[in-house]
């Protein structure tokens, strides 16, 4: 009897091991079990590839910051960029600053001169040293042919240059980067880059030896609530009506006025903003309002002068930026 039974046992046992899937099963796991099989291949190669130039991309959230309107200031715009190795995330940045802003954010324009490119970027402490080529000191986009012998255009670029450089120290900045950004130019990344006179940027200098220093962050130049408001007020009392449409936005549910209806709508008003003093605000926890407390005198063509008293003056974000709202700009030019 007990032969009988291990004669079956013997023969239950030859039957599994002869299917096809068990023994692939036991040879991969014996495999694996071996310091030079396929298991211990396969992790190498895997902690190989990790190590390699290949790598996963990663998407980074960043500030970039262009011209609003035709200030003199510098308005924020996020984005998402596509980052595959840390040390291109600087590049990255410069790179979509000389781009110039997405269509979405139209309130913002590039400042860098047609045909710019980013020819290095590079860390030294925490300093970034920027090179760009020579075509930053180029003709600005839409410069007539004769704009180096205009008044009105070599002001024009020489703020666009500054606005440049502030752009990227700002964005290069942004989150402790870096503590400051050093501008450089080259034809090629084979070419030693050189210090750009401050001439370029100021033209006030006389001395082309005078170079651009490193720069720091400079937050005077960035569109804040206060200085949003600066702007808003300075545009209404010179009657900047087209800088003043830049920095209003439609009421939510009504569609935006064109700027010919804009400025119609004003010169009907009437009203002159004869001074002011404003607060330079504080922001509500989501980032998205911000309230000003406004002082001022304005006078209406047709309804004799009134005073506004620490009026508490709201603003909105739009694309990203700070502006005022149709409705609010009305009721601070019509005083009961």
């Amino acid at each position: 009897m007990k032969k009988i039974v291990c004669c079956l046992l013997l023969a239950l046992v030859l039957t599994v091991l002869t299917q096809p899937q068990v023994i692939e099963s036991l040879i991969g796991a014996a495999r694996g079990l071996l310091p030079g099989g396929e298991a211990g291949e396969m992790q190498e190669q895997s902690f190989s590839h990790q190590m390699s130039g290949a790598t996963v991309s990663d998407t980074l959230e960043v500030t970039l910051y262009y011209r609003y309107g035709k200030t003199g200031m510098l308005g924020a715009q996020r984005a998402q960029l596509d980052i595959t190795r840390e040390e291109t995330v600087a590049r990255s940045i410069v790179e979509r600053l000389v781009e110039g802003p997405d269509d979405a954010h139209d309130r913002l324009s590039g400042v860098f001169a047609p045909g710019t490119q980013v020819i290095s970027v590079t860390g030294e402490g925490k300093t970034a040293f920027v090179t760009l080529s020579r075509a930053f000191l180029g003709a600005p986009q839409g410069a007539p042919a004769d704009w180096e012998d205009l008044e009105q255009w070599q002001d024009e670029a020489a703020l666009r240059r500054t606005l440049a450089v502030q752009s990227i120290a700002l964005a290069l900045t942004e989150d402790g980067r870096y503590q400051r950004v050093q501008v450089l130019l080259a034809d090629t990344d084979d070419d030693m880059p050189e210090r750009i006179p401050l001439a370029w940027f100021d033209r006030t200098q006389t001395s082309m030896a005078t170079v651009l220093g490193a720069c720091a962050r400079d937050e005077a130049i960035l569109l804040t609530p206060g200085s949003a408001m600066e702007l808003i007020l300075g545009a209404w009392q010179a009657r900047d009506w087209e800088t003043l449409y830049a920095m209003t936005a439609a009421d939510e549910g009504e569609t935006a006025l064109t700027l010919t209806a804009f400025v119609s709508l004003m010169r009907e008003r009437d009203v002159s903003l004869l001074s002011w003093q404003a607060t330079e605000g504080t922001v509500s926890p989501d980032g998205q309002r911000a309230t000003v407390v406004l002082d001022a005198q304005i006078r209406a063509a047709n309804g004799g002068d009134a005073e506004i008293a620490r009026e508490s003056v709201p603003l909105v974000r739009v694309q990203d930026n700070w502006t005022m709202t149709m409705d609010t700009l009305t009721s601070l030019m019509i005083r009961d």
